[in-house]
């Protein structure tokens, strides 16, 4: 009864797409990130082009965050009602 109240399989798999995502935008960040000291220090352009998080990380990241913000939590309507009496 508790997974059906807190929708515990949707939950699992927005939190793991929000994570997962968020990861892919923080690689792809510091991967750029190095690319540009390696392009200080030896003073040639450096290729970028085949880092493994491609530039979608950002895009991805959004959706996840819109699934997320959006998920449906039915313990939550029951916090809401409950909250609306005295006792």
């Amino acid at each position: 009864m508790a997974n059906s109240i807190l929708n515990a399989s949707e939950l699992d798999m927005a939190v793991a797409a929000l994570i997962d995502a968020s990861r892919g935008v923080g690689h792809r960040g510091g991967y750029v990130e190095c690319a540009q000291h390696v392009e200080e220090v030896l003073g040639q352009e450096f290729d970028v082009s085949h880092c493994s998080v491609t530039d979608q990380a950002d895009a991805a990241l959004a959706r996840a965050e819109g699934v997320f913000d959006h998920l449906s939590l039915p313990v939550m309507d029951l916090v809401v009602d409950a909250l609306k009496h005295d006792n």
